[in-house]
């Protein structure tokens, strides 16, 4: 695909911590020049509605693909607030909750493949841990219908070092059930650190293989890796946080071994447009078997709980389902959105946990799905 390299350099005007030292807002455009002239108009407006928030985000990346090509991916300040890096195309970021959405979309392939049944008991996979006297599926952790609490402000798993999935396990393996199975939705992270040594198990293999072989490969991603805090890879973002006044300041140290795939992906806004492209191409799981992620969840008596396996199911305003999933951690926020009416997928990441992402996510979808 043939590439324009574009730049924009224009004042922001924000104070950070750093003494006396106000930041510019650099853009760097990647566009497919003949599919982007058909959205020029949704691309301006995106870029306005940026630009109107940058006070909120250090450095923010956007990506849009559109009947399976990547129409716009553009960078907006900085990646290194104190060294001037700016934002590129292969800057990652941490993608928090956005990392259930590769998690689930493996366990549909596993099952696709006839590797997972994502209604046996978990027990049939992780032996090791109890059933707390209920019977706990696969299924269940993919749509936080499981039962399991979330972690507690006192065992943060960002303040511990996990180098094996079972030493994530150990902090809840012998925590009881908040509900029962089934019966409310209850987000737990837990959930999916337990989901993803099933899908090891199933697949025989560690998780992160099975992530990169069952669907990094298929949908070429080639930038997305679980966060090893050993090893900083060039092309990471730093993280912030506001801290006395809201000033800008680097994020306090997040160790995010323990999440595995509930919160611990990094990734590009690029590479996650490539995923939900293949998600809804099909080459992922096939089409017909696509409802196992996008059908709401119902809970025992009925109720329907708004959530697929690692996606929110919600139609805009004018009735077209929309795929969301949005996360926020320690310097980081993300939120992807695929409408498959008409084949769109729109990622927006940013290297602060700043508020209204999804929202801005939201309305850039809008934006290109408005007749040119």
């Amino acid at each position: 695909m043939s590439l324009r390299f574009r730049c924009r350099i224009f004042a922001a005007g924000l104070l950070i911590a750093w003494p006396a030292m106000a930041i510019l807002a650099i853009e760097f455009a990647f566009e497919s020049s003949a599919r982007a002239a058909r959205h020029r108009r949704a691309i301006e407006r995106s870029r306005e509605l940026l630009r109107g928030v940058l006070e909120l985000y250090p450095g923010t990346t956007v990506a849009v693909g559109h009947d399976d090509e990547i129409v716009w991916s553009a960078g907006f300040g900085y990646a290194d607030v104190q060294r001037k890096i700016p934002v590129s195309a292969a800057t990652q970021f941490r993608i928090g909750r956005v990392s259930e959405t590769l998690t689930a979309a493996a366990a549909a392939r596993l099952q696709e493949e006839g590797r997972l049944d994502l209604d046996a008991p978990v027990s049939r996979y992780v032996p090791s841990f109890p059933e707390k006297g209920f019977v706990l599926t696969s299924r269940q952790l993919g749509g936080h219908m499981a039962g399991l609490r979330a972690p507690p402000d006192d065992q943060d798993p960002g303040r511990r070092h996990c180098t094996q999935l079972e030493d994530a396990l150990n902090a809840f393996v012998r925590e009881p059930l908040l509900r029962a199975p089934g019966t409310q939705f209850l987000h737990s992270s837990y959930g999916y650190v337990l989901l993803s040594a099933v899908l090891a198990a199933a697949s025989g293999q560690d998780f992160f293989t099975c992530i990169q072989e069952e669907i990094l490969r298929p949908a070429r991603m080639t930038a997305t890796v679980l966060e090893d805090p050993r090893s900083k890879s060039l092309r990471l973002s730093q993280f912030y946080e506001r801290g006395w006044l809201g000033m800008l300041r680097p994020a306090r140290p997040m160790d995010t071994s323990c999440q595995w795939g509930a919160a611990g992906f990094l990734s590009t806004a690029e590479d996650l447009v490539r995923f939900g492209m293949a998600l809804l191409r099909g080459d992922i799981v096939h089409k017909e078997a696509l409802a196992v992620l996008f059908s709401p969840q119902r809970t025992k008596s009925g109720g329907n709980t708004g959530q697929g396996l690692g996606w929110q199911i919600s139609p805009d305003s004018r009735g077209r389902l929309r795929y969301l999933q949005s996360g926020r951690t320690v310097g980081g926020r993300s939120a992807i959105v695929l409408v498959p009416e008409h084949g769109l997928a729109v990622t927006l990441l940013a290297n602060i946990d700043g508020e209204h992402l999804d929202d801005h996510a939201n309305r850039i979808a809008s934006f290109f799905l408005e007749p040119e």
